[in-house]
C-alpha cells in the first residue's frame, strides 16, 4: 500500500465476511500499511490518514465503524484529535494505538473518549480481537437507546436515569456498569467483562471494585437493595439484569450481599 491518505481497502474474497468501516490513522507509512493490509484481508473496509487533520476530515465525513488512532500525529496530535471528535459527537468506538505505555498516558486517552488501548508493539491476534470486541460494542450501542423497568427509566445517549420520575444521580463508572447491563439485559455478565469494558484492565481495578459499584447501583435503583429484583446476582458467574423479576430463577437474587460483595452502605471505588 502506497501513503495515500484515504486509500481503499482491497476486495475480500469472502463477500459474508466483515464489511465494517475502519479508518487508521498512523504517520508511520510502515505501520499504516502493515494495519491497512492486516485488516483488508480480513474482510474490512480500511482508509487510512496519515497526519490529523486528515483524520478528522475523514471522521467527519465518513463516519467510520471503529478508528484506530496513533497518540504521535503531524498537524493534530492525537490526544486533540479524541478530544475534538467526542465534541462534534461522534459515537463510533475509537482504539488507541501507541508507543506510550504509562499509565497516565493511558487515563488521559480513556478520559478524552478513546475506548481502548494497544500499546506497540502488539501481534496481529490482540488487534484483531480488540477490533472484533469494539465492533461488537457498538453494534449493541446501536440498539434502543431508552429502555424502561419498573420504576427505572434510562436515556443511554443523553446518560441520565430516573427512578419514579426523580433523576438519579450517577457517577460515570457507575453509569457503564449499569449500560453493560442494559446491553446485556437477561445475560449473565462476568466481573472480568465489567473490568474489561467499564474501566480497561489497565487502570488495576480488581473485581471487588465491580461489586461495589453494582451495590451502589442497587442503593440507588433497587426498591430494596438487600433482596434486589432486577440487578442480581448469578452465583460463581457475574451479574444480570432482569427486566421480568417473575422470569428470573429464584436463586439469581440473594437476600444479603455475596461473599465477594461490599455492604449497601460502602461507596463505590472509581
Amino acid at each position: 500500500m502506497t501513503g495515500d491518505p484515504a486509500s481503499p481497502a482491497p476486495a475480500h474474497s469472502d463477500p459474508h465476511g466483515p464489511r465494517e468501516r475502519i479508518l487508521v490513522i498512523e504517520d508511520e507509512p510502515s505501520m499504516r500499511t502493515v494495519l491497512h493490509d492486516c485488516l483488508a484481508r480480513h474482510g474490512y473496509r480500511v482508509f487510512t490518514a496519515s497526519d490529523g487533520e486528515r483524520g478528522l476530515t475523514l471522521a467527519t465525513d465518513g463516519k467510520p465503524d471503529l478508528i484506530l488512532l496513533d497518540l504521535m500525529l503531524p498537524r493534530l496530535d492525537g490526544f486533540a484529535l479524541c478530544r475534538h471528535l467526542r465534541r462534534l459527537g461522534f459515537n463510533s468506538p475509537i482504539l488507541v494505538l501507541t508507543a506510550r505505555s504509562s499509565v497516565q498516558d493511558r487515563v488521559r486517552g480513556l478520559d478524552l473518549g478513546a475506548d481502548d488501548y494497544l500499546v506497540k508493539p502488539f501481534s496481529r491476534e490482540e488487534l484483531l480481537a480488540r477490533v472484533r470486541a469494539l465492533l461488537r460494542r457498538r453494534a449493541a450501542i446501536t440498539a434502543p437507546t431508552r429502555i424502561r423497568f419498573g420504576p427505572v427509566r434510562i436515556d443511554l445517549a443523553a446518560r441520565r436515569v430516573w427512578r419514579h420520575d426523580t433523576e438519579v444521580p450517577l457517577a460515570a463508572r457507575e453509569f457503564d456498569v449499569l449500560r453493560l447491563l442494559v446491553e446485556r439485559a437477561g445475560q449473565v455478565v462476568s466481573r472480568d467483562e465489567f473490568l474489561d469494558r467499564a474501566w480497561g484492565f489497565t487502570l488495576f481495578p480488581t473485581t471487588r471494585t465491580v461489586d461495589k459499584h453494582i451495590v451502589s447501583l442497587r442503593r440507588k435503583l433497587e426498591e430494596d437493595p438487600a433482596q434486589p429484583i432486577w440487578i442480581v446476582t448469578v452465583h460463581g458467574a457475574g451479574y444480570r439484569l432482569t427486566l421480568d423479576p417473575a422470569a428470573a430463577p429464584a436463586t439469581a437474587t440473594p437476600a444479603v450481599p455475596g461473599p465477594d460483595e461490599a455492604p449497601v452502605g460502602q461507596p463505590p471505588e472509581v
